[in-house]
């Protein structure tokens, strides 16, 4: 089973839940419910894969606007689904996010963290085959290299 392109959560005092969603070819796969649950399960097929990746896009802006942040709470996770407590004024909340971007086959996911006084960024790229994979590589590595990154 392919991985959530869009994994949200939406946490207050009265609600405490998961929505992500993926698109496999021309189906979008939507996965929802309380935190810690399996949650509810719904596909819909569309006539092409961009049409479905337009309405996962489309669907996502919609829950954005709800007030749905960045994070996973599906059935894998391990949040607990008691109530939410406020954070405690003597440790900030971990500043971190996935976004992901989709641009035709290709899916741009890179995730963010903040440690300390350091920004941790990991990018994964993810291409319809090994070949485009490798020439992804040669292209970002040689353009990196001409900008004065070298190799450790």
């Amino acid at each position: 089973m392919s991985e959530w392109q869009v994994s949200l959560i939406f946490q207050d005092s009265k609600s405490n839940k998961f929505w992500r969603a993926r698109c496999i070819g021309n189906n979008l796969e939507v996965n929802f419910g309380r935190i810690g649950s399996q949650g509810q399960s719904q596909a819909k097929r569309y006539d092409s894969p961009e049409d479905a990746a337009r309405e996962l896009e489309k669907q996502a802006r919609e829950k954005y606007k709800k007030g749905y942040v960045d994070g996973d709470g599906g059935p894998s996770e391990t949040v607990a689904s008691s109530a939410v407590t406020e954070p405690s004024s003597t440790a900030p909340a971990p500043s971190q996010c996935t976004l992901v971007l989709m641009l035709g086959e290709r899916r741009l996911e890179l995730r963010l963290s903040v440690e300390g006084n350091a920004l941790h960024t990991h990018g994964v790229e993810h291409y319809p085959d090994p070949s485009a994979a490798e020439a992804a590589f040669a292209q970002v590595r040689a353009a990196l290299e001409a900008e004065g990154y070298r190799p450790q």
